[in-house]
């Protein structure tokens, strides 16, 4: 509805501007009065729709499928419809009184002769007619009207293809942005469901009793993945949910040797946030700062006010070699481009190592 409005203002603006540039606009609405500035507004008004056929039917339906023979046909037919319907529905009337010179008394005008007797002066020499006549004889010709026509229209033309073109490329754009984003997900998923996997394949190695739940949260988790993976923004609550599922998967197989805390403060109704661009933070501490053979330590702590989200990360580096950290920096790249895509100029995020802890602050604005 509002790009309605817009283009009918637009219209609107645009349909001033041949009669306050008229030279015969005094202000008030008499110059529609005059032959040649009807047959000028006609002109403008066919170069206007002109533009939105161009841009909405042509350029799409024909221009963009290569069927460039029916276009150029279409677009050279457009051309004469502008320089000729105007003449066709207002024939030039003037210039058919021309040929019976009798003023609006019955009476004969005076002919060239006469007015070149009553002057008796060589700058008199030439035939003058009045100055509507000699307008309207000057516009009828086809030179002139293909002269007053030709430029309007090859702004349209060239207007209404440069947006058109735009658009396609702004277009190219959020398309190649939202497939990146994918890919971004799709990269960062597997990854997520082997460490669960491995989870739950170690409960069933010990006959564990938490096995079923094991099995349902991972159902829980699978089905958010399935769900929601495909979207650009979910329910931060449903986000919440999966990061606490994918935790409980995690302290599954994790024994009193981790001290583990998660603390979740604010109002998180009525927000919403790209998935899977919080897990991989959570995923990394828990990858890299467990050992069941020392004390470790993991805080998540998830703290929201108003729209503003902050995600803190931190634990205990473990003395264990890490054999995977190319996959660390991988996962961490990715994370990082994902935030670029959907949150530029709206996030945060600054990481603090020191030679026994890691930790991850990362702050979003949400709106």
């Amino acid at each position: 509805m509002k790009k309605i409005f817009n283009n009918f203002i637009l219209i609107v603006l645009l349909l001033m501007i041949p009669v306050i540039s008229s030279p015969d606009f005094d202000g008030m609405l008499s110059v529609f009065n005059s032959e040649p500035f009807q047959r000028d507004f006609l002109r403008f008004v066919l170069t206007i729709g002109f533009f939105y056929l161009n841009s909405l039917v042509l350029l799409p339906n024909l221009f963009s499928r290569k069927k460039i023979v029916v276009f150029s046909a279409i677009v050279i037919l457009s051309y004469a419809v502008v320089i000729f319907l105007p003449f066709s529905l207002l024939p030039n009337r003037q210039g058919a009184n021309m040929s019976n010179p009798k003023n609006d008394m019955g009476m004969s005008r005076p002919t060239d002769n006469d007015r070149f007797r009553e002057n008796n002066s060589p700058r008199f020499s030439e035939n003058r007619l009045h100055p509507e006549e000699m307008g309207a004889k000057k516009d009828n010709t086809l030179p002139k009207k293909i002269f007053t026509s030709i430029l309007p229209f090859l702004f349209s033309f060239l207007s209404s293809l440069f947006i058109y073109k735009s658009n396609e490329q702004r277009e190219l754009e959020r398309s190649k942005a939202k497939s990146d984003l994918l890919n971004l997900k799709y990269q960062l998923q597997p990854h997520f469901l082997f460490n669960i996997l491995n989870s739950i394949y170690s409960l069933a190695l010990l006959k564990s009793d938490d096995t079923p739940d094991g099995i349902l949260k991972l159902s829980n988790v699978m089905r958010y993945v399935v769900q929601e993976s495909s979207k650009d923004f979910v329910e931060l609550t449903k986000e919440t949910d999966y990061i606490k599922d994918y935790i409980a998967l995690q302290l599954i197989r994790t024994d009193l040797s981790l001290d583990f805390s998660y603390i979740e403060i604010g109002d998180l109704k009525n927000l919403k946030i790209a998935p899977f661009i919080l897990i991989n933070f959570i995923e990394n501490a828990f990858k890299y700062g467990f050992n069941a053979e020392e004390n470790s330590k993991i805080e998540v702590k998830l703290l929201v006010q108003e729209t503003v989200l902050n995600l803190i990360v931190f634990n205990k580096i473990v003395t264990a070699d890490i054999t995977n950290e190319e996959s660390l920096k991988i996962g961490l790249k990715n994370t990082f481009e994902q935030l670029n895509h959907v949150y530029p100029n709206k996030h945060t995020i600054n990481i603090h190592k020191t030679a026994t802890t890691y930790q991850v602050d990362l702050t979003i604005n949400l709106n």
